[in-house]
This record gives structure tokens, sequence and C-alpha cells, in this order.
């Protein structure tokens, strides 16, 4: 086993290979000094029983801005009433003559927001203000300037945006009938492989269409780089008009398992089921992703049960962005794609790899002959570039590119990090023999997307690059995670960068003399900057096109996986926490106080919880609250059911 592959002081970040730094994604209404987003107290309304909606019972005032925004609103107004209240609040001495402060329309009504331009708003102006902000220096409550950002970024993005809050509530009920009424004209051969992804809770949520479709465009990214198929399949919607229901066919990504191949397993525990064995094995993929989601839920009912028939499964819904934050981390992310759990042999004197033990066999690369090949043939198998100054590291780095050897649309690229930058470290005195420490590898599937693999100093496989080595900025914890940080970071392909080795030596500015083989050897390694140029700018067109075929947008700021990843990491609210658990926001309400005691915040006035939390409880909610089976539901036969009927089971929900 390899002893060299990632340097303990130098692990390299996913902004690697080819590689600049990546600058992190913020979401509208993101906070990088602070975490306190808040979700909507909204719409009202009662749900109960296994598929049925109920009657508005009353509640809090529907809410006059799209969900994305709320976080916003929320905080500007809790900046306005620590802040301004006292003095321009209703009530108040209306100083200025203004007392409609926490009056967030009559702000726009009366000039003082106007919306897309806070430098012309005077709420922000005054409080931005370096001499004589509002409130006056003399005052001890003073907004931060965190305060003072969330207030622009309200201004600039939500202020006077048209309300979705009131849009028709979609029930459980009418979410399953349209799923049986789309399987059923499914053909009959091909309902085994059909499952369904839903994004029903954003839409009950508030969330506006264009805002959902960033989630849109994550879904069919996301499945897509999870595939092992030529062809790229973006998940089709059943339901045109609001696109929230999506149907896919698992064979389009090989994720079932055909006749004679090995069950999925789990190599390692994932995130959110340390305990589950590892070697855990499934039916297929979709079993696996199914069963590792915390928001997986078997539905009751017949309408779930003709559906869980059809398609052979108890699991044939996902919750979309709930898929999206589970399968799109490591290890899941690397069951998914099979890939192995060492990287290959680098150096002679590593140990070589079995058939399919490291990721190199699998993909059939040899790595070391490509060079050997290359210092012989000049073929242009492998193209290498160094370079002295890394965005990413303290140290000159080299990547290199692998075409492979069986498909002509697909290469490896791979990162040579180090540890120091003297002796055999120096690349531009060793380009030919350097001692490398680590690095971390992309390569394209056969569709044309690209997979991602992190390995530590012995070549196994990480889940995260170590905090104190790498960060992603995008992360509230920092942490590198592998899949989605790298989806983040290369969201347009391949990063450019250019070689220094080549160009030093033929400019003779190369800081040794080389002998003329090596001279060769350099020259046939490392191509002039313009071919290398070439060879990214046709890895990035490559992947760019199977982006649009599965149709993602490319030129936007926000890269889809990892602004759903960050996006479904938010506090939860009342209602956000609701229309994931299929509820209305008032019959939620009631429940709070047979729920966790976790969840208590909930029942307070725009109250939230940590995701985190909201995730370890969710499927005692769904029990709690007759929604389906989970895992903290004890499932047994239904006495009363057809006894030949594999799905027709009962959960006890602890009630």
């Amino acid at each position: 086993m390899s002893t060299r592959r990632i340097a303990l002081p130098s692990l390299i970040t996913l902004t690697t290979l080819a590689l600049a730094a990546c600058s992190p994604v913020v979401l509208p209404g993101a906070d990088t000094e602070t975490d306190t987003d808040a979700d909507t107290v909204g719409e009202t309304g009662g749900e109960s029983g296994d598929e049925t909606g109920g009657e508005e019972t009353g509640g809090p005032p529907p809410s006059d801005v799209p969900t994305a925004c709320i976080d916003l609103e929320l905080r500007s107004l809790a900046v306005f009433e620590a802040n301004c209240a006292k003095c321009h609040g209703a009530g108040s001495v209306a100083q200025g003559g203004m007392d409609y402060i926490l009056d967030l329309e009559a702000l726009v009504a009366n000039d003082k927001v106007v919306p897309a331009k806070p430098e012309e708003s005077r709420v922000y102006v005054r409080m931005a203000a370096a001499e004589s902000p509002m409130p006056p220096l003399s005052e001890m409550q003073r907004p931060t300037p965190s305060d003072v950002q969330s207030v622009h970024d309200w201004i600039a993005s939500c202020a006077g945006v048209q309300s979705c809050s009131d849009q028709p509530f979609v029930t459980r009920d009418e979410m399953l009938t349209a799923i049986n009424t789309d399987l059923s004209a499914v053909p009959l051969q091909n309902q085994k492989f059909t499952r369904y992804f839903s994004f029903v809770h954003l839409w009950n949520a508030g969330w506006c269409d264009a805002e959902i479709e960033i989630f849109r465009q994550s879904l069919s990214k996301l499945v897509n780089s999870l595939s092992q198929e030529t062809l790229i399949k973006a998940p089709v919607a059943i339901d045109p008009e609001r696109r929230l229901i999506f149907r896919v066919d698992i064979s389009d990504y090989d994720w079932d398992r055909d006749d004679g191949e090995n069950r999925p397993f789990l190599s390692e525990p994932t995130f959110y089921f340390p305990n589950d064995p590892v070697g855990k094995d499934f039916a297929d993929r979709w079993e696996m992703m199914a069963d590792q989601n915390p928001y997986n839920i078997e539905y009751i009912g017949q309408t779930a049960l003709n559906i869980k028939n059809l398609t052979g499964t108890h699991f044939p819904i996902l919750q979309g962005d709930a898929f999206i934050d589970a399968s799109s981390r490591s290890p899941l992310y690397y069951d998914i794609l099979g890939i192995p759990t060492r990287s290959g042999q680098l150096k002679p004197e590593d140990a070589p790899c079995a058939e399919n033990e490291c990721l190199e066999t699998l993909l059939k690369i040899n790595i070391l002959a490509n060079i050997q090949d290359e210092k012989d043939n000049d073929d242009g198998k492998v193209a290498r570039a160094g370079f002295h100054d890394s965005d990413v590291s303290d140290f000159n780095r080299v990547i290199e590119r692998h075409r492979f050897s069986d498909a002509n649309n697909r290469v490896m690229w791979l990162s040579y990090d180090f540890a120091g930058q003297s002796g055999q470290q120096n690349i531009g005195v060793h380009p030919l023999d350097f001692d490398f420490d680590g690095g971390e590898i992309i390569f394209n599937l056969p569709n044309g997307l690209q997979a991602y693999m992190l390995t530590n100093d012995a070549g196994g496989r990480l889940n995260e690059g170590p905090i104190n080595i790498v960060q992603d900025e995008s992360q509230k914890d920092f942490l590198v995670r592998n899949g989605v940080s790298c989806m983040g970071c290369h969201s347009a392909g391949m990063i450019k960068r250019q070689d220094d080795l080549r160009f030093e030596l033929d400019a003779g500015q190369a800081e040794t003399q080389f002998s003329d083989p090596d001279k060769e050897f350099i020259r046939a390694l490392y191509p002039l900057r313009a071919d290398f140029d070439d060879l990214l700018e046709e890895d990035t067109r490559r992947f760019n096109d199977a982006l649009a075929v599965a149709g993602v947008t490319t030129d936007t700021k926000e890269e889809p996986v990892i602004t759903t990843f960050l996006s479904f990491d938010k506090d939860v609210g009342l209602r956000r926490a609701a229309s994931e658990l299929g509820l209305r926001e008032s019959d939620l309400a009631k429940d709070i106080g047979q729920l966790s005691p976790d969840l208590d915040q909930l029942s307070k006035d725009m109250g939230t919880v940590l995701r985190q939390d909201f995730t370890e409880n969710f499927a005692s909610s769904a029990c709690i609250e007759l929604i389906g089976c989970t895992r903290a539901c004890e499932s047994k036969p239904n006495p009363n059911g057809d006894a030949a009927n594999q799905f027709d089971t009962v959960c006890d929900l602890n009630n």
C-alpha cells in the first residue's frame, strides 16, 4: 500500500486540480458571521391521519415574502426591534415622525426602503453611516456589522417581493395520488425501476417556483453525478405546472442490480447512521440510499401500498433535498459510485493493486506505465503541469492528466502535493523524481460529469479533509466534505492553471541543469502552456456539455448541489418542520408537546431548532404524527391484510 499519498501539512482542499482557490457559495440571505437564520411562521391549517388533509384552524397570519427571504425578513425585523423600535415602533415617541419601523410594507410605501436599492433606502443609509448613525452613538444597544448587513441584504433581495405564502397546500394524499396515477402509465416492465423525488414540502413551506428551481437542477446534477451509465438522464416532472415531483428510472443510473452483480454494501458507517454495521448490504443502490437517509418514510395507506407493490420497494419516494444532503457526502457518496477504499500505485515501491482493489485499477489506468510510455513514445497519454505557488498550499505542486485506455471521452486528474519544498520535494530541481506527500483525484464518469476522491498519506480514501490542513469556507464548520465540497468548487469543471516547469526550461530559467535525455523527458511529460490550456478547455467543455444535457445552468454564481446542501442545513422553523412532515403548520403546533423536548423551540413565536436536532428527531416525529413507518417505528405484519402482500404492514407508532 502506498505511503505517499497526502501530506499531513498539505492535504489540499477541493479547490485543487488545476486549481485556483474557490470562493464560498453565498445563499440569498446567508450571513458569514452569524448563524441566526430563522424559518417562517406562515400559512396555517391542519392535516392529520395517513393521507388526508385537514381544514384551516387559524393561527398566525401568512408571511409576505418567499421562504428564501423569510430568514432575512425575520433577522431585519429582529434588528429593528432591538435597535430602533424604542423610538420608531408602534406606540413609541415616533422620532422623526416614524412609528412603523416594524411594518415592512409601510417602510416601502413611505420610501424609507427602496426595494433592491439599499444605498437609496434611508433606513439602511442611516444605520450604515459612519457619522451620525442611527441609533445615535449615545445608545448602548447598537446593531452589529452583521445586523446592518442583514438589513442591506433584505432590501437588496427581498423587500417588496411578491408573496408565495398563500399558494395552495399540497396534501400527502394529493402527492401520493399524483405518483400513483403517473406510475400506472409507466410500462409494466419499467415499474420495478421507477422511483420518485419530491419537493412538495418546499412549496408547502412557501417557496416560490423560482426559488425551487435550483433544487430541481441540484437533483438532476447529483443523480447524474452518481451514475455509472453513459447517458445523462434528467429526472422527469410528473406535475408539469408545479414541477414538484420527479420520476427517475434507477436503471438509467446503474442503481439497479443486474443478475449476477454483487449486492452493494456499506464499506464503512455513514454520516447519519454511524452504528450501522460495516458490510451491511442492500438489494440495489436505491435501497442503500433510502436506508441511509434519515428522512426516509415508508408511507402507509392504500394509495401508498399500491405504489409500493408496483415498484417493489418499501421506499419509492424520497424528499429531494434530504436525498441531496445525505447522498452527496462521503462515505455514502463513495459507496453509491463504488469507489474503492484506496488509491493506486504511484511509485515503483508501492504495493500493486489487485483488480478493482484501487481506483486506478478499477478505471483501468496504470499510472506508472503511462508515464514510462510517455517517456518512450511521447504519445500524449499523460500531461503534467508544475507550479511553484499554489493557491491552496504553501508549497509547489504538480497536477497530472491521464487518458482512459478504453474511452476517448474520459480522463483522470490527480495532484501531487508536498509537505515542504527542499530536496526531492523541490519540483524545480526534481520535476521527474520528486518525492511527493499526497494528492487527490478527479475523474470523468461515463456520462461526462466528474467524480472525486480524497486520500490520506497511506492511500486510503478520506470522507473529509483534516480541518487543520484544509477548509471549505462555504461550510459553517469549514470541513471539506468529499463529494459536495468538490462539486461546489468545480462548478464549471476543471480550474485552469499554467505550468512553470516546462516554461522555465524553454526560457533558460530552470533551477538546475538537466541532461539532454531529462530535458526530452520533461518536454514529453510537461506540455507547452498553450497545449495544456487546450486539454483543460477540452475537459471543461465535456463537463459543461453534460451539465447542459442535465438541464443545469452554468452561468450563475450558485452551484446547485452545495447550494441545496447549505440551504438544507439552515435552522428549521415551525412551518418548514411541518411541511417536511407533510403537515400544516397549525397541526404540528398543536402537537409539539408530544414530540421530543429538543423541538420545544418550535412552539415559540419565530422559534427555530438546529437542523441537526430536527434530523435526529424526524423519524420519531413521523411515527408520532402517523405519517408512516421509519426507523423509529416498530413495524410488524398487518393481521388484517393480505398475507400474500409483502408490503401489507403496519407500524407501532408508540401512541
